[in-house]
């Protein structure tokens, strides 16, 4: 009995650990994720500001 409850808890243990490393890479790969986005947007504002691209005015009325 036991060694069955020593076997569950070891698997138990592997499992969530396995799961703590999913979590862990993809709050990672989403933090890197947006930074580069945010990067991306950045290096846009600058290049309309510095009139390298065009963006005609919108009016909706």
């Amino acid at each position: 009995m036991a060694k069955q409850t020593a076997e569950r808890d070891g698997a138990l243990r592997a499992y969530a650990l396995r799961v703590l490393d999913t979590v862990y890479d993809a709050s990672v790969y989403s933090v890197i994720g947006y930074s580069a986005l945010l990067a991306m947007l950045a290096v846009i504002a600058v290049a309309i500001c510095m009139k390298l691209i065009y963006v005609p005015e919108f009016h909706p009325w």
